[in-house]
């Protein structure tokens, strides 16, 4: 499989996933505060390259790899998401400026469950989610217990590996995972049109 059929494939992968998630918020109390952007001020969120190879692919297409790539600095592992667009100095409000080709962990996070190591399934969220939506919170963890469909983390991370099992089982900070997947990308381009000219 090459780096586009790749691409196909998590693409494919993320639309399945975006249909599970929307049925689970059309029945959930609980969804994530419009504009917080918390968690994407977090250096260290692991992510794969994989995951973030639409991204790339689509930032290629429209001219914009090389400028994404060049943003993400030297010390990318110290600084919040490249791909949050901040309202805030602090970068703990903002949205998404790729929210389309978000990677896997963006999709996942606060709109999924994993099994504890009783074999119940609880809700990946946020501190501020439990803590600011107590209430709803709850109510949405008391309707997984109760049967609640959700998507299920690990399900789509085991699709994901499936894929390609060296990209997707190389976890990394967030902006090295999109640096790795705009490199791939880069220099896939650039070597197939290198020959084929």
């Amino acid at each position: 499989m090459n780096l586009i059929q790749k691409s196909q494939a998590v693409s494919a992968l993320f639309e399945a996933l975006d249909v599970e998630t929307a049925a689970y918020h059309n029945r959930a109390a609980l969804s994530c505060i419009i504009g917080c952007g918390k968690c994407c001020a977090n250096p260290s969120v692991p992510a794969t390259a994989l995951e973030f190879l639409p991204m790339a692919m689509a930032a290629y297409h429209s001219g914009k790899a090389e400028e994404l790539l060049d943003s993400i600095g030297e010390n990318p592992e110290q600084s919040y998401c490249i791909l949050l667009t901040t309202l805030s100095v602090d970068g703990s409000a903002g949205s998404c400026s790729q929210y389309k080709t978000r990677g896997l962990i963006c999709r996942l996070f606060g709109s999924s469950a994993k099994k504890n190591k009783f074999g119940v399934k609880e809700l990946i969220t946020c501190k501020t989610l439990k803590e600011e939506r107590a209430e709803e919170h709850l109510l949405t963890q008391k309707a997984i217990s109760e049967g609640l469909a959700v998507p299920m983390s690990s399900h789509y991370y085991t699709q994901l590996y499936a894929i390609d099992p060296s990209m997707a089982g190389m976890q990394l900070p967030v902006n090295l995972a999109i640096k790795r997947a705009l490199e791939e990308v880069l220099a896939f381009y650039f070597y197939s049109e290198g020959q084929a000219g």
